[in-house]
């Protein structure tokens, strides 16, 4: 099983603050059952892919560790040493081996021929992590099913792309935030293997070396261009670009003489933030922008109108929402439960805002209740006096762990909201997913009133799934499982959301990554 990202981050800061008022010697380390103690670590090493079987025995080629020794997951086959998903693998489709020529597509493994344009009705762009990087995995929604390519990573001379932290579209260009380098690379949506030598830093000389990005949002400008935002969380800072209009952007980066152009991207400011805020991707009301901040359980109303000056306009306590949930805001056992935002948007003229409430413990976190906060961008509110909370959610206590939210276009009263409640998780001692519990994707109308709910399944022995980010695209949803990385599709229709017939073996949700989805984008018909 995989271990989420989320949990894994506060698994992280929980351990931060549980280690600040000394650390523990080598000596005084002590493993729990089940565990090893391998250098100053206890270790799994019956599930652990660095150490399966015994300390540092590694495993590789795509293996997973089961029961202590390097098996292939269920589904892939052994090709030259990688596991290897030969239902969806063009160079070797059905069996090791055999390869799909350049109009075709490795559907249920089987060679497809998509000169027709059969296979490229929709283009899926996930970014993946897979230790001890990763990559992008464009996925086709085909008539056949889902098509899950090969990964591939944007290189330009000697440097190449690590893994997506963030992806962003400016019409034809993918904007890709990596994450090692912490640079913007360029990316032509149609050849998505090749880089721009134009790469801008997400860090500052007072920042850090890990920008740690989790949003990169464009949008278009007055005077014909584009503005491009892109939310360095991890060194608590927000960079503002300025960049072409859209429709030119596919032109300035043509690849097809084999070398890739340049947007001519401007650095225009930002802002900075309190150290350990961790900023969250934001939502965006005319020139104002409103940032969750994590690790305080706040939002704050920020001004961009100019980058190069930006200034708090207000800000938004959001403990006293948590507080006045059913229990008080408090855990069975009296313990305090916190917001934790982990993002906004803007939606019919207000901005909500996704909440974890979370309560920190030894064991990893409790999860209280689903609260989405919404805020009224009225000038005339300010702080407190702006606040709500979406009433209903979770009622029948199906919802816990609200973790994102999707604008979905077009309803009669209003645009429709996608609400993704990842739900109550039980970990292991390596942070590896268990159990999850009231993990849903809820829809709420234009009123904000819950219409629909749809709950992922999954067959014995597979990873519980956490539902997490959702994008909309013309009637249907793509669904991120954030514990085992599946990609599920739902049709949107009628206040209701089914889950869609059609993946590779006629029911199941195919793995896309091999631990985490961290962006998902639907590109442009090319």
């Amino acid at each position: 099983m995989t271990p989420s990202f989320r949990t894994v981050l506060s698994a992280l800061l929980l351990a931060s603050v549980v280690l600040l008022p000394g650390c523990l010697s080598s000596s005084e380390v002590e493993c729990v059952s089940g565990t090893v103690r391998c250098g100053d670590t206890c270790v799994a090493t019956q599930t652990d892919p660095n150490n399966c079987g015994s300390c540092g025995s590694a495993c590789s080629g795509g293996n997973t560790c089961v029961a202590g020794g390097c098996v292939c997951p269920s589904g892939r086959e052994v090709c030259n040493g990688i596991c290897t998903t030969i239902a969806t693998d063009k160079n070797n489709c059905g069996a090791c081996g055999v390869q799909c020529g350049e109009l075709f597509a490795c559907n249920q493994g089987v060679c497809q021929d998509c000169s027709g344009g059969g296979c490229s009705n929709v283009q899926v762009l996930a970014g993946c992590i897979a230790p001890p990087g990763g990559y992008l995995v464009p996925i086709q929604d085909a008539p056949g099913g889902l098509l899950v390519q090969a990964p591939v990573n944007p290189s330009e001379g000697s440097f190449a792309a690590t893994f997506p932290d963030a992806l962003g579209l400016l019409g034809g260009a993918l904007l890709y935030a990596d994450h090692d380098s912490s640079l913007l690379l360029e990316v032509p949506v149609g050849a998505l293997d090749k880089a721009s030598s134009e790469r801008l830093s997400l860090v500052g000389p007072s920042t850090g070396s890990k920008a740690g990005t989790t949003q990169v949002l464009v949008e278009p400008t007055a005077d014909g261009g584009t503005r491009i935002y892109a939310m360095a969380s991890n060194v608590n800072a927000l960079r503002i670009f300025g960049g072409p209009a859209a429709d030119l952007a596919a032109q300035l980066l043509d690849a097809g003489s084999g070398a890739v152009g340049a947007l001519g991207l401007q650095e225009l400011g930002g802002a900075a933030f309190d150290p350990f805020s961790f900023p969250e991707p934001f939502a965006k009301v005319n020139s104002d922008v409103f940032v969750p901040l994590n690790g305080t359980g706040t939002v704050i109303r920020l001004d961009v109108s100019d980058p190069t000056s930006v200034p708090v306009k207000d800000t938004y306590d959001l403990q006293p929402l948590v507080d006045a949930l059913p229990g008080g805001g408090k855990a069975p056992d009296g313990g305090s439960f916190i917001p934790s935002p982990t993002m906004a948007i803007a939606r019919n003229g207000m901005v909500y805002v996704a909440t974890n409430v979370l309560r920190f413990n030894a064991t990893g976190a409790d999860y209280g209740p689903a609260l989405v906060v919404r805020i009224d961008p009225d000038p005339n509110k300010q702080g407190q006096a702006a606040l709500s909370a979406v009433a209903g959610l979770g009622a029948d206590g199906g919802c816990q762990n609200v973790e994102w939210l999707a604008d979905v276009p077009g309803g009669a009263s209003g645009d429709p909201m996608l609400v993704s409640c990842a739900g109550a998780r039980t970990v292991d001692e390596n942070f590896f997913v268990t159990g999850v519990q009231n993990s849903a994707l809820l829809l709420l109308d234009g009123t904000d009133q819950q219409v629909a709910a749809w709950v992922p399944s999954t067959d014995a022995g597979q990873a519980p799934p956490s539902v997490g980010r959702a994008v909309w695209n013309n009637g249907s949803v793509y669904v991120a499982d954030e514990t085992a990385a599946r990609l599920y599709v739902l049709r949107y229709a009628e206040n209701a959301l089914l889950e869609r017939v059609g993946y590779l073996d006629g029911g199941t949700p195919p793995q896309v990554c091999p631990a985490y989805i961290t962006d998902l984008k639907v590109l442009p018909v090319q």
